[in-house]
């Protein structure tokens, strides 16, 4: 025998490259089809010839957008204590997380369902399409950044800023209101043109492509919170602070409510008190609120 045969005791050759044994197929598996394609790995979408690929996650052809389907809903007091009654919610012991824990001893869930109520509010009024809300957007002033607590469009088509309290100090309300009164009177930006005067940032995003409507009015909602006084309280302490900042009742129409008076009778009632001298006690609709230049 020679050697290479694989049969004698001599050197061995190198290994033939004849064609290879197929392994047996596993029970239940038919082996391919001589010259057909191998089947994709499990999990992989095969490729269509001449087809373009979406590359990290961008939606292409077959690959839905599924990010302008998504919606974000937060549930409402009444809506949670009925949930709970229901006993189909699932046990939350030992799954609390940290950030859990600190929303509610910050208090910020409250603070989140109060103005989902107050969202609500104006919805059922038909004042405003729950869309149409922009939350804690950011607002240049020379006092610092402003960050209302929400920006409502009215079906009107002017806007109204709203602010929601539960725990914060006078101190604090009457600094916030004192950041609008600086955001109101910011000097115009940019240089404009013949056709287009130059505008303040206010002006470029609320007043109107002619400048016809005046600055959105402030809206405060004072809501219900543990260990401090009720609502009601709160929102005359706070009538007799606001009343002395600047431009309040001159350039800039401040209005207050309270989230169980708004809840009970809406929010296109007259539940608007305007902070002012000799009015703060009359309760005004939403469409009869004084229009400052």
């Amino acid at each position: 025998m020679a050697p290479g045969d694989g049969g004698g005791e001599g050197r061995r050759g190198p290994p033939r490259r004849g064609p290879a044994h197929p392994r047996p197929a596993a029970p239940g598996h038919s082996p391919p089809a001589q010259g057909a394609a191998a089947a994709p790995p499990a999990g992989h979408r095969p490729r269509t010839p001449g087809a373009a690929q979406p590359a990290g996650g961008v939606p292409g052809p077959g690959r839905p957008d599924h990010r302008a389907q998504q919606s974000y809903w937060h549930c409402t007091s009444a809506g949670l204590a009925e949930a709970a009654a229901s006993g189909e919610l699932a046990p939350t012991t030992g799954r609390t997380t940290g950030k859990r824990i600190a929303a509610s001893k910050t208090g910020l869930r409250e603070h989140g369902l109060a103005l989902v109520d107050t969202v609500i509010a104006f919805h059922q009024a038909q004042l405003a399409d729950p869309a149409d809300w922009r939350v804690e957007t950011s607002h240049p002033s020379p006092a610092g950044n402003l960050l209302p607590d929400g920006v409502v469009l009215l079906n009107n088509g002017s806007s109204a800023f709203v602010e929601i309290d539960r725990t914060m100090s006078y101190v604090r309300l009457v600094a916030k209101l004192e950041r609008y009164d600086a955001y109101r009177g910011a000097p115009a930006a940019g240089r404009g043109n013949a056709a287009r005067p130059p505008r303040s940032h206010w002006q470029e995003n609320y007043a109107g492509p002619s400048l016809e409507r005046s600055f959105p009015p402030v809206l405060f909602v004072f809501a219900p919170a543990r260990r401090r006084a009720d609502p009601d309280t709160r929102e005359a302490a706070f009538h007799e602070r606001a009343r002395r900042v600047g431009s309040v009742d001159y350039r800039l129409t401040v209005a207050t409510t309270t989230l169980p008076l708004l809840t009970e009778h809406g929010a296109g009632r007259a539940v608007w008190r305007v902070v002012g001298t000799g009015r703060s006690e009359e309760r005004r609709t939403l469409a009869t609120l004084p229009r400052l230049r």
